[in-house]
């Protein structure tokens, strides 16, 4: 039943909630990376339930629950 939920994200634009998008843009500017807070969904993680985005160069690792917009 998650996987089938979160399956629903592949593929698509994503945002991620303040906090976590605050933790990863800080990450980015150490590097000198500008970071909006628009990532893309490529794979589903089923084993941990997690979502693997990109943003930028980043990828990043989140659970659904830090997705609030798509």
């Amino acid at each position: 039943m998650m996987t089938q939920s979160l399956n629903q994200y592949l593929g698509r634009i994503v945002r991620l909630n303040q906090r976590v998008f605050e933790e990863i843009k800080q990450r980015a500017s150490r590097q000198g990376v500008a970071l909006e807070n628009s990532f893309l969904v490529v794979q589903v993680n089923r084993k941990i339930n997690k979502l693997i985005c990109y943003g930028a160069r980043f990828r990043v690792v989140v659970s659904s629950a830090d997705v609030v917009l798509v």
